[in-house]
């Protein structure tokens, strides 16, 4: 009789739309391996930040520099600025504010970037859970491919949160799509309105998700709007959908006002190159170690995606009313990330035909089309099928886990090199000039040594370690 009740107690009801699946399963051994994965790639992360973070700025973040050390006559103009092919006001800002919070400290935006990582991950671990109804074991995908050390550009670089926030924000409302009931209620229909919104001011990466989300959002908001009665109230959701996808649509219209195409960036080399560079840019879903052997790298890729978007257009056909909803929304998603690989694909096919390499950074950009084709397994996939596609994901970032990792201390040693060298010729009282003409390479290559001089000076005065133990006489002179 207690083996009963303790059968009936641990029996959990699981809504994947129309069909009600009864589990007699026990999560906690799932539940405990998937958070002490979450935690142990979380205190690496917070270890090696704690270890290895200097408090120097590196490329763009000099740009924070006039506005942080209140040199910046025009804030507006500055938080609008282009940066390459990107407007990043949203990232810019919170930086600044982060910035000013920590009284200058650099590493800020680093801990910010660990923080919101760790939280998506934790919040995809438990959309995927209450999917189900249980925690799977595969679940420890997400801290693994959020947090592993090949995405040491995305956690150890302040600038980085630039790229980081829209990511996120894409992966929020992925999150939102996946709910039983997606865009149906006030809280779902002001966040993903919220976020809808913030993406054309968070850059390229941000914009290239716009027109398909945002066509999306306005049908959702459009048929709420027919559907619901004027006396209920319900139809304010609608309004709000609507109103979030034009409010998008004239931002991201402002957005290529006045907008310049980079001098640096070089011409499309055609449709061969385009195919491939997006194909590499996928595979680096599986951290930078893809670099090394792109081949299987793209194999598995595709192996992964394409079988996704099938079982998407299934999810599509095989149900009607709100689940039918739920898998077009899915479904739309999935297209706005192959969208954004083809256009990444576009944009940067030339400059890797002529470098050869991806630098680490864009691995995190890479991340939603897999956790993307996990939830489609999720929702759609055939029992079976499902459990060896995401315990396939689980065990492929275990196995490369080591080599990311190894790639991640490779930046690291760079970084590590310049900084030491920097703040040797601090200490020996090198002149502000040849600081910033020695260095310039390290700091910010396609700056002027005079400007970055300028910079240097502008922290000195701040009051801003390391740059306080600058020699005055050397200070003065070369403002002089």
């Amino acid at each position: 009789m207690q083996n009963l009740e303790k059968s009936i107690n641990e029996t959990k009801i699981i809504d994947h739309g129309p069909i009600v699946v009864l589990t007699t399963q026990s999560d906690k051994n799932a539940k405990i391996f998937v958070w002490i994965v979450w935690l142990i790639m979380v205190l690496i992360a917070f270890v090696c930040l704690v270890q290895y973070s200097r408090n120097i700025p590196i490329t763009e973040d000099w740009l924070l520099v006039p506005p942080l050390t209140g040199n910046e006559p025009h804030i507006t103009n500055w938080l609008w600025a282009q940066n390459n092919e990107h407007r990043i006001p949203f990232p810019r800002l919170l930086l600044l504010v982060l910035l000013k919070a920590a009284h200058g400290d650099f590493r800020v935006g680093m801990l910010f970037n660990l923080i919101i990582l760790s939280m998506l991950a934790v919040a995809m671990m438990q959309a995927a859970r209450s999917l189900r109804g249980r925690t799977s074991v595969a679940d420890a995908f997400f801290p693994l491919i959020l947090l592993h050390l090949g995405n040491w550009e995305n956690l150890f670089w302040s600038w980085q949160l630039t790229q980081v926030v829209p990511t996120i924000l894409t992966c929020a409302l992925l999150l939102i799509f996946v709910e039983r009931r997606p865009l149906a209620t006030q809280s779902t229909a002001i966040m993903a309105g919220t976020f809808l919104m913030l993406l054309p001011l968070c850059g390229a990466n941000g914009l290239l998700f716009v027109p398909l989300l945002a066509c999306w959002l306005l049908y959702c908001g459009v048929l709420h709007w027919r559907t619901s009665k004027a006396q209920d109230g319900q139809r304010w959701i609608g309004g709000v959908l609507i109103g979030s996808a034009v409010v998008t649509v004239v931002l991201t219209g402002l957005y290529f006002v006045g907008y310049e195409r980079p001098a640096w960036t070089p011409p499309n080399p055609g449709l061969g190159a385009t195919l491939k560079t997006t194909l590499q840019f996928l595979a680096l879903g599986f951290g930078p170690v893809a670099r090394t052997w792109f081949p299987l790298a793209i194999i598995a890729a595709i192996g992964v995606l394409l079988p996704s978007l099938g079982i998407a257009l299934l999810g599509v056909f095989r149900h009607q009313g709100m689940e039918r909803q739920r898998a077009l929304g899915v479904l739309v998603f999935f297209g706005s990330v192959m969208v954004f690989a083809l256009a990444m694909g576009w944009g940067r096919a030339g400059v890797i035909v002529i470098y050869g390499s991806w630098p680490i950074r864009y691995v995190l950009l890479a991340v939603p089309a897999f956790c993307t084709a996990f939830f489609i397994w999720e929702l759609y996939g055939p029992p079976r099928l499902r459990t060896a596609v995401q315990g396939g994901l689980l065990v492929a970032m275990c196995l490369v886990l080591p080599a990311n990792t190894v790639h991640g201390f490779w930046w690291n040693d760079w970084y590590q090199k310049g900084t030491d060298a920097l703040e040797h010729d601090l200490l020996t009282g090198t002149p502000l000039s040849l600081l910033a003409e020695h260095h310039r390479k390290f700091l910010f290559h396609s700056m002027e040594s005079s400007e970055l001089a300028r910079l240097m000076w502008m922290l000195h005065e701040a009051g801003s370690e390391p740059f306080t133990q600058m020699q005055k006489e050397f200070i003065s002179h070369e403002k002089e």
